[in-house]
């Protein structure tokens, strides 16, 4: 891989650059369509290469100085920096490093890649990722990490409806996405939610200013035998200031200014955290459509369970249904009838309806409500999460239902 390769990659972020964004040093920068950025430090660089590609190293090298002098642990920084000395030589940089060095800057290459791709792929203005079609007012925010393309996404709650704040560069697992088990080295992919936060001052270097674990493995992992734990959100050492797209053991992995900006909007034992392989960017009008057809499913199921009507009841069941008490559909079915037999009333209110496209799944939703249960002998109040899948014949159908994720 020869020199011209390489700052023609870089030059292809700063092409884009300058018929999109406006750069200014020190400052955040909008994508089209895609929220504010906080990486300053990215902003700045893109205008080092906007100057490059005009033939300016001097003034390019110059404003790189400023960055690096900020940003002395800015890795790929330093990479473009002496990219860019040996480009205004016209020698190539290439004979005079070792393989290990070499793999070092392939490495580099691809977080650079990994960054530019995302800004010439940003969402368009007015549409949202249809992972999320319905967010309940307990839910300030969501988080979303597209493994695929190394960028987490942070959204606000818009009476339901997610608005797109910030997004970052991330690392992920040495061994990609989708973990199996324990040892894989794989970030997983699913819906779960911020369990804790562990201050700078608990932790070892490794993991930066602080770290927000998830629920990995949730109630759906484990159905499907999924095994590891310590999924976290988390910091980078003082040493650098990012890591490369595919370097840590499982966990999502961030810029410290990065994890800062993101820990000020999260809240403990809520935020969802929806990490999937790649992002489908869709209009107001589609979520809509998707979100109405899920809410009929979830009122028929309510109304034929309020209705004491049993056997359309169950048929809201799948074959391959499990409780969280682990019972199967048979005998869930046999407690059912048996329970409802004793029963004259049933009233059953739902609210704080929150629905999810499952990532990694065929067709599934997962629906977490808040659950009011009267009856004439019975009352209850639960927190409900329910995974349902659409089945061949298009019935949406539950598979996994507990109280506790």
């Amino acid at each position: 891989m020869g020199m011209r390769y390489v700052i023609q990659c870089f030059l292809l972020i700063a092409c884009w650059a300058m018929g999109s964004m406006a750069f200014a040093a020190g400052t955040e920068t909008q994508a089209p369509g895609a929220g504010k950025v906080h990486s300053s430090a990215e902003a700045q660089l893109l205008a080092v290469l906007n100057l490059a590609q005009k033939g300016d190293y001097d003034s390019a090298i110059n404003d790189l100085t400023d960055l690096i002098e900020a940003r002395p642990n800015f890795r790929l920084a330093q990479l473009v920096y002496g990219e860019l000395m040996v480009a205004r030589t016209g020698r190539s940089i290439d004979p005079a490093i070792s393989e290990k060095m070499r793999d070092q800057r392939d490495a580099l290459l691809d977080e650079a890649k990994s960054r530019w791709a995302h800004r010439v792929s940003a969402a368009t203005e007015g549409k949202v990722p249809d992972v999320i079609l319905q967010l309940g007012p307990e839910y300030d925010n969501a988080v979303v990490v597209d493994l695929s393309n190394n960028r987490l996404y942070l959204f606000e709650n818009e009476q339901g409806v997610p608005r797109l704040v910030s997004d970052f560069y991330t690392t992920i697992g040495r061994g990609g996405a989708g973990k199996q088990v324990e040892g894989d080295m794989r970030t997983p992919i699913g819906i779960y939610h911020i369990t804790r936060y562990i201050d700078d001052n608990q932790l070892p270097e490794l993991y930066g200013v602080g770290a927000l674990p998830v629920n990995y493995p949730n109630a759906l992992d484990r159905l499907r035998g999924r095994t590891g734990y310590g999924i976290w959100l988390h910091g980078v050492p003082r040493t650098t200031y990012s890591r490369t797209p595919r370097a840590s053991e499982g966990c999502v992995v961030i810029a410290n200014d990065d994890f800062q900006s993101i820990r000020e909007h999260v809240t403990i034992g809520k935020t969802p955290v929806i990490m999937t392989s790649g992002l489908n960017w869709v209009s107001a009008a589609e979520i809509e459509a998707q979100r109405s057809a899920m809410l009929a499913a979830i009122e028929s199921w309510r109304h034929s369970w309020q209705a004491i009507d049993t056997k359309s009841y169950l048929a809201y069941y799948a074959p391959s249904f499990v409780s969280d008490k682990g019972l199967d559909k048979k005998d869930f079915a046999i407690e059912k009838k048996r329970i409802n037999a004793t029963k004259t009333k049933i009233e059953v209110d739902l609210s704080n309806i929150s629905i999810m496209r499952y990532p990694g799944e065929d067709n599934m939703m997962k629906v977490m409500f808040n659950q009011d249960y009267t009856s004439n002998n019975y009352h209850a109040e639960d927190r409900k999460v329910q995974y349902w899948q659409q089945n061949d014949d298009g019935k949406w159908q539950i598979v996994l239902e507990t109280e506790q994720d």
